[in-house]
């Protein structure tokens, strides 16, 4: 398990055991910071203690806000902000998944420019820069900790907004802290890296040099996740997850998401509780159907990772669903939208919202129509 420093759009990541370490030389010149944490992860993986006792070391004074929740909203960034500000930061420490780093980014573009929360989350505020931000991830799912994006909830509308926000200046990947991942967690946020990795390259706008690595990434889910299930507390299966985790995040900053992702930002805007990787798998089976047979030569080079056999033609499309079903099944997801309160009434206003909302993936992703989002959620339940 090789350690490793990587510079990626503007991203100094540090990827490997004890990498933390190496914040300091970026820490150090920085007399206030605010750390933005969930509940309890920060302090179980031990990541929080790290961090704190660097600081402690170069008397760098901070305060911590430790209330995101697995859906961040705007009023927890607001309340984060808030705090930034009135603590003087001059810079941010995000340690935990894609929830709590991505609010952080927000949070520091409001920290910077006195921003309203809500006006970057919409989009009414075109200016994109802030604080330092400096992200140690606690999950392998998002790949946030290289990418330039944000997803923020706003429960009054039960909307999930996605943004462009800003890249973090430095980011740590170390394995570590990922071994108290519970393995409903472990489950999840491998699945998301895997959808992020198909969305990218399936896009019809993607590259040869984003499906090599979405491939890398899913080989590396196929192989590890299972031995990371078998074994929690295994380094290697988190080094591999965290691995593919990364190079996924890398993949959508360069190509985006399309249906599958829209589609699960309606589920959990509406039930908050839903938490993403798992909104994702719901309903990735029935949407790969879809991809399949509208992008069946990006599909293919991806998906015949799991199922050789998978041609790269239209007719292949159940072959596709089905090979993504039988994974998710293989490594215990088997989740649908009805255990989690939905039903076939909930499906007319889903569609409105996509619809409403102009959020079908239009040409340059795949050509999703009403009726198939219709059908997706209805096979979803």
């Amino acid at each position: 398990m090789i350690s490793f420093d990587m510079d990626y759009a503007g991203v100094r990541l540090y990827f490997g055991e004890l990498s933390v370490k190496k914040l300091e030389s970026h820490l150090k010149g920085f007399p206030s910071v605010a750390l933005a944490t969930s509940k309890s992860a920060a302090k179980v993986s031990g990541a929080l203690e790290d961090i704190t006792g660097l600081l402690e070391t170069h008397s760098i004074s901070y305060e911590v806000y430790d209330k995101f929740t697995p859906n961040p909203t705007i009023e927890e960034t607001v309340e984060f902000a808030r705090l930034a500000w009135e603590h003087g930061a001059q810079a941010i420490i995000a340690i935990g998944g894609g929830s709590v780093i991505d609010a952080a980014k927000v949070a520091a573009i409001a920290r910077l420019n006195g921003n309203n929360v809500a006006d970057v989350v919409y989009g009414r505020s075109h200016v994109l820069t802030g604080v330092p931000v400096f992200a140690v991830n606690l999950t392998h799912g998002t790949g946030t900790e290289v990418d330039r994006y944000s997803v923020i909830s706003d429960p009054e509308r039960k909307e999930k907004r996605g943004m462009v926000s800003l890249y973090p200046t430095a980011s740590v990947d170390d394995p570590r802290y990922l071994i108290t991942l519970p393995k409903d967690q472990t489950i999840y946020t491998a699945l998301d890296a895997f959808y992020h990795s198909y969305e990218a390259a399936t896009r019809l706008s993607s590259s040869p040099y984003v499906e090599m690595l979405s491939r890398e990434a899913v080989s590396k889910i196929r192989d590890w996740l299972p031995r990371s299930l078998a074994d929690l507390k295994g380094l290697e299966p988190r080094y591999w997850l965290l691995y593919a985790s990364m190079v996924a995040g890398v993949a959508i900053d360069m190509a985006g998401t399309h249906v599958i992702h829209t589609l699960e930002h309606v589920v959990s805007g509406i039930n908050p509780k839903v938490i993403h990787g798992a909104g994702l798998a719901m309903l990735g089976p029935r949407s790969a159907y879809y991809t399949h047979k509208l992008s069946p030569v990006k599909s293919a080079a991806v998906l015949s990772l799991f199922d050789p056999t998978i041609k790269p033609t239209s007719d292949d499309a159940e072959r596709a669903e089905s090979a993504v079903r039988q994974f998710q099944e293989k490594v215990g997801f088997d989740q649908r939208l009805s255990d989690h309160g939905f039903g076939k009434d909930d499906v007319p206003s889903m569609v409105e919202y996509v619809v409403r909302n102009r959020a079908l993936p239009g040409p340059d992703l795949v050509p999703i129509t009403e009726d198939m989002v219709r059908d997706i959620f209805i096979k979803s339940l």
